[in-house]
């Protein structure tokens, strides 16, 4: 029986929907003369696609909160401890097969900004702990939640958005396509 890493599955299901996707965005018949079939392949389109990228950012958000009580240790991108970072950077590569940028500042330049409002699951949220910009970031779990390795002698945890050791601290959010990620690293020709 074949057996299927949940990032190749993942890479697997990203593929199918994108194509489902496109055939999706091809002109379909009109019912009516009142109904226009460009802008009902679009929404199709972008159902899927906004279907495809929850599905597969829920992995990743699953995958983090396997690593809450994990120790802190700096530098560290194993389970045998984390810094924020490498917590991000483990999840996705885990989850997807993808590697990401090593530092939270070089994280904070991957992606589209999101609105604070605008956050939804898997999205990385990125923080001032030390005085430099985007010093700390974490994953974004829905509910104005994240789990995140916040600092020496602690353990992975969830913290809130509004927890006032954070409030003040937000710099901003990051959205990465899960489909961008496993298709711009791969050359054909």
């Amino acid at each position: 029986m074949l057996k299927l890493s949940f990032a190749r599955y993942a890479q697997w299901l990203l593929a199918g929907l994108a194509v489902t996707a496109m055939l999706l965005s091809r002109p379909a018949f009109a019912d009516s003369e009142t109904e226009d079939p460009a802008s009902k392949a679009l929404s199709e389109e972008a159902l899927v696609a906004a279907s495809s990228q929850a599905l597969v950012m829920q992995g990743v958000v699953e995958r983090a909160l396997d690593y809450i009580g994990v120790p802190y240790r700096f530098g560290g991108s194993s389970p045998r401890g984390f810094d924020c970072s490498g917590l991000v950077n483990y999840v996705f590569r885990e989850t997807l097969g993808v590697t990401l940028p090593r530092t939270s500042r070089q994280l904070a330049t991957v992606g589209v900004r999101v609105a604070r409002e605008e956050l939804r699951p898997g999205d990385l949220v990125f923080f001032n702990t030390r005085g430099p910009p985007n010093s700390h970031v974490g994953i974004y779990l829905g509910d104005g939640r994240f789990v995140h390795a916040p600092r020496a002698r602690t353990l992975v945890r969830i913290d809130r958005l509004d927890d006032p050791g954070y409030r003040g601290r937000f710099e901003g959010a990051r959205r990465l396509d899960p489909l961008m990620l496993l298709v711009a690293p791969i050359q054909i020709g």
